[in-house]
């Protein structure tokens, strides 16, 4: 995954950094597989613009929240993990299963969907990350129209959500905490709010 102007202007912003990033670091960011890549790369930015103090504090907030989801689902047992089916298109459908969806989907309690060729077609729940949310109310009409999408847990259980990808969800940034607790307040409603419903996203009613 290489990096964006949206990872730059996250990172900037959040250590105050009066320089841009130099050519080896934005190098560096390709190798990101993991939180924990994320984190290194963002102390050692800190490092090298004398900002380390700042990059430890960010560091140590992002852990600090993502535990936090962590701490309140660790009861969740692996049979009672739902499966997310994520789409970043609906006409036509486009599946997303990138390596950093699969981990804040994991963090966040859940699985990311994988369609078995010996099992009917059946997500829990599904997610549609968009960067043009209103269209996508008449673009999910017509994916419910079709009765593939109509007989699955996700349609028949009212779990369909839209969630805006214009500032998240766009891979390994100082946002991965704020994704964490999007993904989590959708998927757990009951033991985690953060105030994203309406702003961040909002359920599809059928």
């Amino acid at each position: 995954m290489s990096l964006t102007l949206s990872h730059v202007s996250d990172i900037v912003a959040s250590l105050d950094l009066s320089q841009p990033l130099s050519e080896k670091l934005i190098e560096d960011y390709d190798s990101i597989a993991s939180k924990e890549d994320l984190f290194q790369w963002i102390q050692q930015i800190g490092i090298d613009a004398g900002k380390i103090e700042a990059a430890a504090d960010l560091v140590a907030d992002l852990e600090e929240r993502i535990n936090l989801v962590q701490h309140k689902l660790k009861f969740i047992g692996e049979d009672q993990k739902p499966a997310v089916l994520v789409l970043t298109g609906v006409v036509p459908a486009v599946i997303e299963t990138n390596d950093y969806l699969k981990e804040v989907l994991k963090i966040a309690g859940s699985k990311i969907y994988s369609a078995n060729e010996e099992e009917a077609f059946n997500p829990d729940i599904l997610l549609i990350i968009s960067d043009q949310m209103e269209s996508l109310f008449s673009e999910v009409g017509v994916l419910l129209s079709m009765e593939e999408w109509q007989n699955t847990n996700a349609v028949k259980k009212n779990r369909m959500y839209l969630i805006n990808g214009e500032n998240n969800f766009g891979g390994y940034s100082s946002r991965i905490a704020e994704d964490v607790e999007i993904l989590a307040e959708i998927i757990y409603p009951q033991y985690l709010t953060f105030g994203g419903n309406g702003e961040s996203w909002v359920q599809f009613e059928v």
